[in-house]
């Protein structure tokens, strides 16, 4: 992964439990498959949203996660 992308989000970590990545020209996929941060899980928006909402919220409620989505917001 970019290590300028690694340090933008190891930032929003610092502040946030849950990242959002957004891929608005689907470009960067193989860095989100290569992003290993500490104690982040990375998953992937694909028409699973109910799934991920519950298990971020009721199933791992202390655990970070950085959400991939291919296009724009």
């Amino acid at each position: 992964m970019d290590e300028k992308i690694e340090k933008a989000l190891a930032r929003l970590f610092d502040k946030h439990r849950i990242v959002f990545w957004y891929d608005g020209k689907n470009e960067l996929r193989k860095d989100f498959e290569s992003a290993e941060l500490s104690n982040v899980q990375n998953l992937e928006i694909r028409n699973n949203e109910f799934s991920l909402k519950y298990r971020i919220l009721r199933e791992e409620p202390e655990e970070k996660f950085l959400l991939y989505r291919e296009g724009v917001r």
